[in-house]
């Protein structure tokens, strides 16, 4: 399986869940950014990405503060 970042995991190394982003929905605002605490997003490239799917904590304070629902805790 491969996470958002295009790293290879495999089972039993990355999280239970995992997030995504609709990159089509997302208008790289940055308030995902500033919405998580523990400083995982960034923008990259005129993209949201992620640090590490592994040390998030799954609160979906970056879904939360997205106004176009691109970002998907699954």
């Amino acid at each position: 399986m491969k996470n958002n970042e295009g790293k290879t995991i495999s089972e039993g190394d990355g999280p239970k869940t995992m997030w995504t982003i609709d990159y089509k929905k997302c208008n790289v605002c940055g308030e995902c950014v500033d919405a998580c605490d523990i400083r995982l997003l960034k923008i990259v490239d005129k993209r949201i990405v992620i640090t590490s799917q592994i040390n998030c904590n799954w609160c979906g304070d970056c879904a939360d503060a997205c106004a176009s629902d691109a970002i998907v805790l699954t």
